[in-house]
This record gives C-alpha cells, sequence and structure tokens, in this order.
C-alpha cells in the first residue's frame, strides 16, 4: 500500500466520515469522537477546522491517504504545540481496513519528518493509554523513546488516567 499524508480540504468530509464510521468498532474505545452517530456536519467542521489551527500554529493535521486509490485511511497530527519549546504531541488513527499494513505507522513517521524539517520541533511526544496496545506498538515504531507511565495524563472515560509516554527527538531521524 502506497501511504502518503496532505492537509485536509473541505471536500475530504464525506471520505473522512466514511473513515470513522468504519472504525468505530477499533477507535471509539480509545478516541470517544469516533462513534456511530458521527456526523457529516461534524467531518465537515474537522476538515474545515484544520485550516484555522494549521495557521495558527496549535494543530498540524493531516489526511492519511492511499496514493493509489485516493481513500481517506485515518488521520495524523501533531496538536498540543508548546511554541516556546519546540515540542508538539503526536496522535494517530487508522480505518479498519487499513490496519496491520504498516499505513499508520508510515504515515506517522511522515509527519514526525515534517515536524522536525518544517516546523523545527526537537521534542515531539506520544501519549498513549497504558491498554492500547496498538498505539503502544506504533509509537515503538517510530522510534519513540519510552519515557515511563505518567500519572493521570490522559482524560478517558470521564477519569484521569495513566499513559505510557514517548520521546523523539530529531537525532533519533538523523536531522
Amino acid at each position: 500500500m502506497q501511504v502518503g499524508i496532505r492537509q485536509y480540504k473541505e471536500s475530504d468530509a464525506d471520505g473522512f466520515q466514511e473513515a470513522v464510521l468504519e472504525s468505530v468498532d477499533h477507535v471509539s474505545k480509545w478516541l470517544p469522537w469516533c462513534h456511530s452517530g458521527y456526523r457529516i456536519e461534524d467531518a465537515r467542521e474537522w476538515a474545515c477546522s484544520a485550516k484555522e489551527t494549521w495557521d495558527n500554529g496549535t494543530d498540524y493535521r493531516f489526511v492519511v491517504e492511499n496514493q493509489v486509490t485516493g481513500e481517506i485511511l485515518g488521520s495524523v497530527g501533531i496538536n498540543q504545540v508548546v511554541a516556546q519549546h519546540k515540542v508538539g504531541n503526536l496522535g494517530y488513527w487508522i480505518r479498519e481496513s487499513a490496519l496491520n499494513k504498516g499505513a499508520c505507522t508510515i504515515a506517522a513517521k511522515q509527519v514526525v519528518d515534517f515536524g522536525f524539517r518544517e516546523l523545527g520541533f526537537q521534542r515531539i511526544e506520544v501519549h498513549v493509554l497504558c491498554e492500547n496496545k496498538a498505539s503502544n506498538i506504533v509509537a515503538s515504531k517510530l522510534g519513540g523513546v519510552y519515557e515511563g507511565e505518567f500519572r493521570n495524563k490522559l482524560w478517558h472515560d470521564g477519569k484521569s488516567r495513566p499513559a505510557n509516554c514517548y520521546s523523539i527527538v530529531p537525532s533519533d531521524y538523523g536531522i
């Protein structure tokens, strides 16, 4: 599978909603916005707000795309940016039909490289709920250095939960 990333366009709403709805069974456990009631309006708002958050430097969202078919495979991005320290948080998800094909790792590596080369980040963090085995595996495949289990790191299911925390720095990518 040829996987690429690109910035969102408003016209991505239909394909994005389709990817979300296909992925409810495996994504909703970790990302509560992913649910069977996800509307086209929600997808349109996500795609349209991506430009605004990109322009203000707070969230760099990318579509993960099959470069042969144009199908939207998911999303990956850097958010929770602390510009003063040149640090951001990496997040990712992939639609169910693209699982276990390397798409998430390939796309996330492209975004990490973008963060270092184009945005000048000096550290990218990945925070993953301890029980989310697939996302923990991706963080490791990205070259993330496990820094420990951070207490009360992520709000999930109505309570503060611990998360495994990984870091990636430019020298990990030969930059």
